[in-house]
């Protein structure tokens, strides 16, 4: 390769913003996966922390590690490693001409070289900042986000996971639309259906659970994924006469906004119908995906919609809300219902529950979906961004 890039591995390493148990982490995985089986290994130089554990890439890539700011200090860590830390870790290869990628924008370096390639997921803070400034230090925040804006407008390109977040960045921050490129993100290869119905119904068991009997959730539980539309339409399911049950994975007993959660379906009278099934491991979400009457994805931003994808590789029927980029990933194989609308999202569950011809179409609309998607061109546009910022500079 003639761009020689130094890319950001740091999301792979457990303690680093909890980047590797969540999308920055899977994102990093399988971007580079791909990327190992178009280009030698040896071509491609990774960024890690040198007090975390090593990541897991190939031997012959070359590392750059990159130490921590000082943990002692108030934001010690965060602040004087972006502003002191990283730029003068990263100052040498920028001499050299080389391109740099940080596979998050939030994580990029105070000063940026002039290669410099970001991945931009997502743009919440700033699109819903009236939620997330609630409990912060405003001053802290904002200065956040300043640095974030000074880092976007300086990048030499950056990679929009979806044309939502492409469109974002145009707007709220007038970034040239030639300077961004939309490069889709897929779901894993692994991620497939559990087509043997002995297979998946011993995964279910272990969670309690029975094909066919439940609607399945993945995904965190902060505000912008309006869980309580969830809730509400679990609700009227069983106003109805026809109750529910909602499998609810993730570990998220630990996340600040539980307590409201947990609290609101007891609230509701919904103990029985909710069950959390804490953290589960990727071996097991092809038969927790499969045996769901369907996938239900309430989120009101994603900057691209992972789950959803996945749920349709594993032949999943979904119902989603129509905001932000998941229609753009789920297009016209799910059923899109109205932002904040419990009833139209009641609708849309009985539905795929209750009907199995309806339930029979999603399905195969969501596996060619699914397939529009791979790692391979993923990898292959993030490839070909870096040989362009290489020769345009």
């Amino acid at each position: 390769m003639k761009a020689r890039p130094l890319i950001d591995a740091r999301g792979l390493q457990p303690g680093y913003k909890e980047h590797a148990q969540r999308g920055i982490g899977r994102y990093a995985k399988s971007l580079f996966t791909a990327m190992m089986e178009q280009v030698d290994p040896a071509d491609l130089s990774f960024i890690q922390r040198s007090d975390l554990s090593e990541p897991e890439l190939p031997p012959q890539s070359p590392r750059l590690a990159v130490g921590p700011g000082p943990k002692s200090l108030p934001g010690g860590e965060r602040l004087i490693g972006q502003y002191w830390t990283l730029p003068r870790a990263l100052a040498p290869a920028w001499k050299q001409g080389r391109v740099v990628h940080i596979l998050s924008h939030a994580d990029a370096p105070a000063r940026l070289g002039p290669r410099t390639v970001l991945t931009c997921q997502d743009l919440i803070f700033q699109r819903m900042e009236d939620i997330y400034l609630k409990g912060r230090n405003a001053l802290a925040f904002r200065a956040a986000r300043w640095l974030e804006t000074r880092c976007l407008r300086h990048a030499a390109r950056i990679l929009a996971i979806s044309e939502c977040t492409k469109r974002d960045l145009v707007e709220l921050y007038r970034i040239p639309p030639e300077r961004v490129t939309v490069v889709p993100l897929a779901a894993d290869p692994g991620l497939v259906p559990v087509d043997d119905p002995t297979v998946r119904d011993e995964v279910l068991r272990r969670y309690g659970l029975q094909a066919g009997g439940y609607f399945f959730y993945l995904g965190g539980i902060d505000p912008r994924k309006d869980l309580p539309t969830l809730l509400r339409a679990l609700l009227i399911l069983q106003e109805q006469g026809t109750p529910a049950v909602l499998a609810l994975a993730g570990k998220v007993d630990s996340d600040k906004h539980y307590p409201a959660l947990a609290g609101l379906v007891e609230q509701m009278g919904l103990t029985s119908a909710v069950k959390f099934l804490g953290f589960v491991p990727d071996a097991d979400l092809p038969a927790l995906y499969s045996g769901a009457a369907a996938f239900a994805f309430p989120s009101l931003y994603e900057g691209f919609g992972l789950p959803p994808l996945e749920a349709m590789a594993c032949g999943a029927p979904v119902a989603a809300v129509r905001a932000a980029a998941v229609p753009e990933v789920v297009e016209d194989a799910g059923l899109l219902v109205p932002p904040g609308d419990a009833r139209a999202m009641a609708q849309a569950l009985a539905a795929l529950r209750d009907d199995p011809e309806l339930a029979a179409r999603y399905r195969a609309l969501g596996a060619k979906q699914a397939a529009r998607f791979s790692w391979e061109r993923t990898a292959s546009r993030t490839l070909a961004a870096y040989e362009e910022v290489a020769a345009a500079n």
